[in-house]
C-alpha cells in the first residue's frame, strides 16, 4: 500500500532530486503514523493502511510538493547577464575606425561561450564539487607551476610583456583562468572542518606566490580578496585572531617586497601618488585619463580625429572611452547595471542555507566585485593601474568566460536552494 501511494505521489513531482526528498519525508510521516496505530493494537498491515489513508490525496500532496521543490530561476540575474553581454559589444561599434585589433568573430565566440557556460552550469549539481576541493586546487596549481616554470613550450605557452599566456588553437588565456578552480577549491576547504588553519594558510601562500610569479597582478588582487572574504564568511573559529595575523603578515610582506623591489616598479608607485612628476613616463596614462574625464559632458560626442591618446581604450579603459563618448548619463546607467549584479548576488547569498553554496556565491561575488570596483577606481585615479578589466564590457574572451562561470555557479546554487537539506 505504501509503495503504491508513494509511486502515485511521485508522478506529480517532476524533479528527480525533489522525488528523493519527498519520498524520504513521506516515509517518515507514514512510519510515525504507523507506529501510532501499532500502539493502538492494530496489525502491521492495518496500521500501514490507516497511516497511508491519513496522508490524503496523492494528487494534492504531489502537486503541493512539486510547487515547493520546483527549481527556481532568477530571471532578473539572467536578464542582467544578457544585458551586459549586449553592452559589451559597444566598444566594437564605437571603436571600429580605431587602429585596434577588434574582431566581431572573437567577440561573438566569447558571448556564445559565456551563454553556453551559464546554461551548462545552471543545470549542473554544484554539490558534486563539495568533496573534490583538492582536485580543483591541484588543477589550478599545476597550471600556475607550468606558467611560472618558464618552460619552452612554444606551441602552448607564449610570453607577452613578461606574462605567460596559454594558447590552444585560437583560444588564448593568461593565468587568471585558475580563479574558478580556486574558487571551488576554497569553498570546499572552508566547508571542511578537518582542514586546519595552518594548512589553509600554507596552501594560500603557495598558490598566491605562484600566481604572483606569473606577473598577473590583477588576478593576484582578485584572488587575495576572494580568499579573504570566503574565509571571513566561513564562520571558522578564531577568525578575528587569524585575520589580524594575516593583516600583520601582509604589512610585513609589503615592507620586504618594497625593499627588494626593482627601481622601475617603485617609480610606478611614486607615479600613482603624483603622476604629474612623471608626465612622459609612468604617470602618462593617469594624466591622460584625468584630461579625458574633464572633457566628458552629459551629451554624446565623437572621438577626436587625433584619438583619445590613451592605451587599452577597448579593454582596461573601456569605461573611460564609453563615458567620454556617451556622457555621464550613460556612464551612470552602465555602472548601475553592473552594480545591480552585485546586489542580486549578495541577496542570493543571504537566501542560501547550504554553507558550501553560500561560500561559492560569496567567492564569485568577490571575483566580480573586485574587478568592477578596482577598474572604476583605477580610471578615476583612486587605485594604481594594474590592468584590471571591466566585467563583460572590456574586450577579451577570457574575462567573459570567468565572469560567466561566476554567474552560472550563482544561478545553479539558487536554482537548487530548495533541494538542499542540511
Amino acid at each position: 500500500m505504501k509503495k503504491e501511494f508513494l509511486a502515485s505521489v511521485m508522478t506529480h513531482v517532476r524533479s528527480k532530486d525533489a522525488k528523493k526528498i519527498v519520498t524520504k519525508e513521506l516515509e517518515q510521516h507514514i512510519k510515525a503514523n504507523t507506529d501510532h496505530y501499532l500502539k493502538d493494537g492494530y496489525s502491521a498491515e492495518e496500521a500501514e493502511l490507516k497511516a497511508v489513508e491519513q496522508m490524503g490525496s496523492p494528487l494534492a500532496i504531489g502537486t503541493k510538493f512539486n510547487k515547493i521543490y520546483k527549481p527556481k530561476l532568477d530571471w532578473t540575474l539572467i536578464l542582467l547577464f544578457l544585458t551586459v553581454l549586449g553592452l559589451g559589444t559597444l566598444p566594437l561599434l564605437v571603436l571600429k575606425n580605431a587602429d585596434l585589433a577588434l574582431s566581431w568573430l572573437s567577440k561573438g565566440a566569447g558571448i556564445s561561450l559565456g551563454i553556453l557556460i551559464v546554461g551548462g552550469l545552471l543545470f549542473l549539481n554544484y554539490k558534486s564539487w563539495e568533496r573534490k576541493g583538492w582536485i580543483f586546487f591541484t588543477i589550478g596549481t599545476i597550471i600556475l607551476l607550468i606558467a611560472a616554470s618558464g618552460m619552452n613550450l612554444y606551441w602552448f605557452i607564449k610570453t607577452i610583456n613578461g606574462r605567460p599566456y596559454f594558447t590552444i588553437g585560437l583560444f588564448s588565456t593568461d593565468t587568471s583562468i585558475v580563479l574558478p578552480f580556486y574558487l571551488i577549491a576554497w569553498a570546499s576547504f572552508f566547508k571542511n572542518p578537518k582542514m586546519k588553519t595552518w594548512l589553509l594558510g600554507l596552501l594560500f601562500v603557495i598558490s598566491l606566490t605562484l600566481l604572483f610569479n606569473t606577473l598577473n597582478f590583477a588576478s593576484c588582487c582578485v584572488y587575495f580578496m576572494m580568499v579573504m572574504f570566503m574565509y571571513w564568511f566561513s564562520g571558522r573559529k578564531q577568525i578575528v585572531i587569524t585575520t589580524l595575523l594575516a593583516a600583520t603578515s601582509t604589512v610585513l610582506a609589503a615592507v620586504v617586497l618594497w625593499n627588494q623591489m626593482v627601481p622601475f616598479r617603485k617609480t610606478r608607485i611614486h607615479a600613482f601618488l603624483d603622476p604629474h612628476k612623471f608626465p612622459s613616463s609612468e604617470g602618462y596614462i593617469a594624466i591622460q585619463a584625468e584630461k579625458i574625464l574633464k572633457e566628458v559632458s552629459w551629451g554624446f560626442q565623437s572621438i577626436p580625429k587625433n584619438g583619445l591618446f590613451i592605451p587599452e581604450s577597448h579593454t582596461d579603459f573601456v569605461y573611460l572611452t564609453l563615458t567620454y563618448l556617451f556622457g555621464w548619463g550613460f556612464s551612470l546607467f552602465l555602472l548601475a547595471i553592473l552594480s545591480v549584479i552585485i546586489v542580486k548576488m549578495a541577496l542570493m547569498a543571504v537566501k542560501i542555507n547550504d554553507e558550501f553554496g553560500k561560500l561559492l556565491i560569496i567567492g564569485g561575488l568577490t571575483i566580480y566585485s573586485v574587478q568592477l570596483l578596482y577598474n572604476i577606481g583605477m580610471i578615476f585615479g583612486l587605485l594604481p593601474i594594474i590592468g584590471m578589466s571591466l566585467p563583460f564590457i572590456s574586450y577579451g574572451t577570457v574575462p567573459i568566460l570567468i565572469n560567466s562561470m561566476v554567474i552560472g555557479i550563482a544561478l545553479s546554487i539558487y536554482r537548487r536552494k530548495n533541494l538542499i537539506i542540511n
